[in-house]
């Protein structure tokens, strides 16, 4: 309880600032949900008028005047259809990181700083008015002095202070609001830390310019997928000097068959490079928007900004694989394996998951298969039995989302799904294949050798213990204790009711006839039979209950 207390009293400006901005939009509502209402005593703003009745976009507009930290929190926040409801998603997916320009006087001394020079011995040509401005950086058009044409994205002055800051204090905030218990399934420390690593990693454009040169090395063997090459004698975790891509966005369909171009192969292109990217790379573009995915000449499709990327590994590649197999092939039962796989020990009712993923596919079969709305009841569904998907996870269906938004609009008979049908076809031979056998072959030879070489020595180990008598076995079993409870609590009643019963045979005769009598019985008698019945009722009674 310290160290948040302590971190809200250091940073108690921004956190006074901050309430006060969610009150001015009307969204104080927020902070009372997650159990921060004691946070609004000090503060003395009051809701701004014509506001919209909605809370959605009250929290955003609040979070648009609130500054990059927050405008990023809210867009990856967007991807988690997992707990929020649809009208928040949709709205955080609204959340824009355009920003008013910075003068270039103000951003001047920092890129000569990471120059080390002046920008006449770097560049023939720079344009000081920014082709763009977003909350985060400011990109630039130039050419070099060798000639070629580029794009250089610098990053505003004291962003990484400011955000880590803020990022300290939601953390702080975060531990607050574990502490309510109904809150605290959704671990909103792990989520805020989740943030704050995907936040910080686009503030290194080193870090973003070695993910283009990844995934440029992927599309090595294909023209028609373009990653601009990036100039790292120029570069820094504050400048990227990129190769410029001249090109249309895809949403410009008209001037694009203009042009000459076509804009159904163009989505085609695109689906094909993104379901690679998933299921035989690994790495992919988390964030595929339409300025993002670039329409070049002879129907090349070019991908830019890498600061938000997804990765994968082999295990995980295999469940998305089973995943779009279970869309693509109708099956409910491989469908219930990945939820399984995906969350685990929160699957409480399996048979509750299994109706729910059998109504899932009624719902989507029968009819075209469309990605985005897969995915969104997908995801539905994992909010309504309160299951909690692997961060990545979520990265990749906002992705998916993303990318089957932007190339249906460029093509609406695209099928994402249809597309990624012949990719899972050819990983799922890949799985049977005699490389891969030989592969889990050599394996499993090695864990034989280790084991076999380690038998030995556990051996003796094992023999020394029980010769001196120090083995001890150690048994986790979850209800143990409260077992070997009950157990203890039935034997003592067991023994106190063969004690009773031994002394009722010995002493019962006598006792029963001792006192007055009423119709032939004596009254202890009478005594004993009414507590026998009473006995024998309570013992029902338990039985039932049980």
């Amino acid at each position: 309880m310290l160290e948040p207390t302590w971190t809200a009293l250091k940073n108690h400006r921004r956190l006074h600032q901050i309430v006060a901005t969610l009150v001015r939009f009307g969204a104080q509502d927020v902070l009372l949900r997650l159990g921060l209402g004691r946070l609004l005593v000090d503060v003395n703003a009051e809701p701004g008028e014509a506001l919209p009745a909605s809370t959605p976009q009250r929290v955003r507009m609040a979070l648009e005047a609130l500054g990059p930290t927050f405008i990023k929190c809210g867009q990856i926040l967007a991807s988690r259809s997992d707990i929020l409801p649809p009208e928040w998603v949709d709205e955080l997916q609204a959340l824009h990181s355009q920003a008013s320009t910075l003068p270039w006087a103000g951003l001047e001394d920092q890129v000569l700083e990471d120059l080390g020079c002046g920008l006449d011995q770097v560049f023939a040509e720079f344009d000081t008015q920014p082709l763009a401005a977003a909350s985060m950086a400011q990109v630039y058009r130039a050419r070099l002095l060798s000639g070629e044409a580029v794009v250089v994205k610098v990053q505003r002055p004291g962003l990484r202070h400011k955000m880590t800051a803020d990022l300290q204090l939601l953390e702080s905030l975060a531990q607050l609001v574990e502490q309510n218990a109904a809150l605290a399934v959704y671990q909103p420390r792990q989520m805020v830390r989740q943030l704050a690593r995907a936040m910080l990693e686009e503030l290194d454009f080193t870090q973003e310019g070695q993910n283009g040169d990844s995934i440029a090395q992927n599309f090595a063997g294909t023209p028609h997928i373009v990653i601009p090459r990036n100039y790292w004698a120029f570069s820094s975790q504050r400048l990227l000097v990129q190769e410029f891509l001249p090109s249309f966005t895809p949403l410009e369909r008209d001037a694009l068959i203009e042009q000459g171009l076509d804009p159904g192969l163009l989505a085609r292109r695109g689906a094909q490079a993104f379901i690679k990217m998933l299921l035989e790379d690994g790495l992919f573009h988390g964030d595929p928007h339409p300025g993002n995915l670039r329409a070049m000449s002879d129907n090349r499709v070019g991908f830019i900004d890498f600061g938000m990327v997804g990765r994968l590994d082999e295990r995980r590649r295999l469940e998305v694989m089973n995943f779009m197999r279970a869309l693509t092939e109708g099956s409910t039962e491989t469908l219930v394996a990945v939820l399984i796989d995906w969350s685990g020990e929160r699957v409480q009712d399996l048979s509750q998951i299994e109706q729910a993923a059998r109504e899932y596919m009624a719902r989507h079969s029968g009819g075209p298969l469309k990605m985005s709305a897969l995915i969104s009841g997908f995801l539905g569904l994992i909010r309504e039995y309160r299951l909690l998907l692997p961060p990545d996870l979520l990265v990749l269906f906002k992705a998916l989302v993303t990318a089957d938004g932007v190339l249906t609009r460029l093509d609406p008979e695209l099928d994402l799904v249809a597309t990624a049908r012949p990719a899972v076809e050819k990983m799922l031979r890949d799985q049977f294949s005699w490389k891969v056998a030989k592969g889990l072959g050599i394996e499993g030879l090695e864990l034989g050798r280790g084991v076999l070489s380690d038998l030995p020595k556990l051996t003796r180990l094992m023999v020394h213990r029980l010769k001196h008598g120090v083995l001890d076995l150690k048994v986790d079993m979850p209800g143990l204790e409260r077992l070997e409870r009950s157990l203890r609590l039935a034997s003592t009643r067991l023994s106190l009711a063969l004690l009773i019963s031994a002394l009722l045979i010995a002493f019962g005769p006598q006792i029963a006839a001792a006192g007055p009598v009423w119709q032939g019985l004596s009254a202890i008698g009478w005594l004993a039979g009414i507590a026998t019945l009473g006995g024998l009722l309570a013992f029902l009674w338990s039985l039932f209950k049980g």
